[in-house]
């Protein structure tokens, strides 16, 4: 960031560039506007009540260049110009000065209700400390109500807090400063008219440095606040650094199927290239890291490779509480074999556990026509859909529909009894 040729870091805190806020308010910019609104002074011994108000009507002018002067310095103007910014309205003085007559309500109030010093010594702290949030959130705004939201408030001090603490500590250490070193020390060794002049000047200039040091943080805080509306000039640093790093796609796809729980497939693709000669450590990784998935989360193909041994050891009950376990979790199952359904759903209906029968049976007709165990496997569904009530008229349907395509098969007189004791029943 450059000032009169001089470079800044804004990276850095306000008070290690505190010297070049201080030389900008001896500058072209500002210096003569400072000089003449402390000249008003000269009002004072012609009438006290003209200067009165005439001192209002300054202190408005020079809160209007101090907003000017912190919205340039938020958007990223280190020395501004003194100009009309179109962020800040006129206005925007008058709201300083309502701000001012709250605080000085609060005050009378506490006074009023006879409430001890303790009362009005905190709430001078608290108001000094919520003050500089205030004015940030009214510069940023133009808006009073929105400046006065406590929510705002919390978010502007949460967001700048270590810069905001130590900005609340110099922006009272110099109104102490001026009123309690400077002040005396003016007024004891000049005349009235001159040491008037001296302490408008000060007082203005400490001004003018609060309000930049005030729109420095909110330059530096420029991406919490999202200020890109705001005509906010781009830096080299605004920029994220990107580094590149040389990715294999065919790994990226293997990631990719990994992270999506395809894990045959990207375990497939692993298997190919290391048969090719591909042997490096990243690939390995992505083998163990495949292998560690396909046994935390085995396959179809694994779950029926299990099961179909354990039917052939002649062991049904082990065989459906796997299938069990693996159905619970919310997967589909395709048998090894079309046989292995049928000691399968025979040993569910013995046991009463009839709510994976339909999934089990799932276009079994379709995948596998003219098996023998067809009318066998569809005749236990049809049984168990009967012993539910409402799914009784689904029994008789699937029963009807046996006995329309398989006429012929063997076990077809079974199933037309069972339908004709549903029709009598």
């Amino acid at each position: 960031m450059i000032i009169e040729d001089r470079f800044i870091n804004t990276e850095r805190v306000f008070l290690l560039n505190l010297h070049h806020f201080i030389r900008y308010i001896f500058g072209w910019q500002i210096f003569p506007f400072l000089t003449i609104f402390s000249l008003a002074f000269i009002f004072f011994p012609i009438s006290p009540l003209v200067f009165f108000f005439l001192n209002i009507i300054i202190m408005m002018m020079v809160y209007k260049l101090a907003f000017d002067v912190f919205a340039d310095m938020a958007q990223g103007d280190m020395s501004p110009n003194v100009r009309i910014n179109y962020l800040v309205t006129n206005g925007v003085a008058v709201k300083v000065l309502v701000i001012a007559l709250l605080i000085e309500l609060v005050y009378f109030w506490i006074d009023k209700k006879g409430l001890s010093d303790d009362y009005r010594l905190y709430f001078l702290i608290g108001s000094t400390f919520l003050t500089p949030a205030i004015y940030m959130i009214l510069a940023l705004t133009n808006s009073l109500k929105v400046a006065l939201n406590p929510h705002n408030i919390f978010k502007v001090i949460k967001t700048t807090f270590f810069s905001y603490v130590l900005f609340v500590i110099f922006w009272v250490m110099t109104i102490q400063l001026h009123e309690v070193v400077i002040n005396p020390y003016v007024f004891k060794s000049l005349s009235v008219f001159l040491s008037g002049i001296v302490s408008s000047f000060i007082e203005f200039s400490f001004l003018i440095l609060n309000f930049q040091i005030m729109g420095y943080i909110v330059f530096q805080n420029r991406k919490e606040f999202h200020l890109e509306g705001m005509g906010l000039k781009k830096y080299k640093y605004d920029e994220p650094e990107i580094k590149t790093v040389e990715t294999n796609p065919i790994y990226e796809r293997i990631k990719m199927l990994l992270a999506g729980d395809d894990v045959k497939q990207a375990l497939s693709m692993v298997v190919d290239l290391q048969k090719n000669g591909d042997n490096s450590s990243e690939l390995m990784e992505l083998y163990k890291k495949a292998m560690q998935l396909r046994l935390n989360n085995p396959t179809n193909d694994d779950i029926a490779r299990k099961i179909h041994k354990t039917i052939i050891a002649n062991k049904i009950g082990p065989a459906y509480r796997i299938l069990e376990e693996y159905l619970e979790g919310g997967n589909s199952f395709i048998a090894e074999v079309p046989e292995d359904i049928k000691p399968l759903i025979n040993y569910a209906m013995s046991l009463n556990k009839v709510q994976y029968l339909e999934q089990l049976l799932l276009n079994f007709e379709d995948k596998y026509p003219n098996h023998v165990d067809i009318v066998a496997n569809y005749f236990i569904l049809a049984k168990a859909l009967y012993n539910n009530k409402s799914t009784r008229n689904k029994s008789r349907d699937l029963l009807n529909d046996l006995v329309e395509k398989y006429p012929k098969h063997k076990s077809i007189n079974e199933v037309k009894s069972w339908l004709k004791g549903m029709e009598l029943l």
